[in-house]
């Protein structure tokens, strides 16, 4: 093979074989799938109700490790607790006064909640059972990531404090049909709730010879009255320099319940 060609060849190599994980800037796509358990809780209507389904996604994050990191997720379950969930979420995140111990970290975000319901007569004494409640919650916070590596391996702690605006839309159908021949009762109730909220969190992130991702978030919303906890896990395994396989936990407190999911996709890079 002639020189020139030679030099070419290995340079087209190098380009296509090079690992993303080194460029200046990392995008992820990964489709999800898992298990979903939603609790309803509704003291007033003497309701508990839990129920599985499963549950779809798609995750995008673009990170530059020097300057900022963003990423969307949108999910959806059907068939639970007699509901429709759509959900998501967009957090932007800005790196500044960066040194080797650590960054400050500037962040804003949003979360989507949607929960349409229509048990119809299914949970007795309840006839007609139509709820729809949506939640926006945008936040925004500041912390300070404190960055430790070693040998291939790094990690980072970012403890934060920041605060949201929780906004609740929605209605409420149903009849109640109490027992003998007594008629039933039907109530129309509109949901409408505004509130602001204290943040308190801690994020651990590892990576471990570009190969391994973990991540660990835990925080807290809460007033003088209330608190929501909400606590997150991810695991990475990287079987290509473009392609991994990935799970993520989420444990979520609402007014009126909770969710938790169990869900796998695969990573891909570029």
């Amino acid at each position: 093979m002639p020189k020139s060609r030679s030099v070419l060849f290995k340079m087209l190599v190098l380009l296509f074989s090079a690992s993303p994980v080194f460029a200046g800037d990392i995008r992820i796509v990964c489709p999800y799938a898992g298990p979903i358990t939603d609790v309803y809780k509704n003291e007033s209507d003497r309701l508990h109700l839990e129920d599985q389904s499963l549950l779809k996604g798609v995750f995008f994050q673009w990170l530059n490790p020097d300057r900022y990191q963003w990423n969307a997720f949108v999910y959806q379950a059907s068939d639970i607790n007699y509901s429709t969930l759509w959900g998501g979420h967009f957090i932007f995140d800005y790196y500044t006064l960066a040194s080797k111990s650590g960054k400050f970290v500037i962040g804003t975000g949003v979360e989507c909640l949607r929960i349409a319901m229509d048990a119809d007569s299914s949970i007795a004494p309840l006839k007609n059972m139509e709820l729809l409640n949506t939640l926006f919650i945008p936040y925004a916070r500041l912390g300070y990531r404190f960055q430790f590596n070693h040998r291939g391996c790094s990690a980072s702690l970012l403890p934060w404090m920041g605060a949201e605006y929780e906004r609740t839309r929605g209605d409420l159908e149903l009849a109640v049909d109490p027992p003998g021949p007594a008629p039933a009762v039907v109530r129309n109730e509109d949901i409408g709730k505004n509130r602001c909220l204290g943040l308190a969190g801690l994020n651990f992130n590892a990576t471990l010879f570009h190969m391994l991702d973990l991540e660990a978030k835990v925080h807290r919303a809460f007033d003088a009255r209330v608190g929501y906890s909400t606590a997150t896990g991810m695991v990475n395994v990287f079987l290509t320099r473009r392609c991994g396989l990935s799970y993520r936990v989420k444990y979520l407190e609402l007014e009126k319940g909770s969710d938790l999911y169990h869900i796998f996709g695969i990573a891909f890079l570029f």
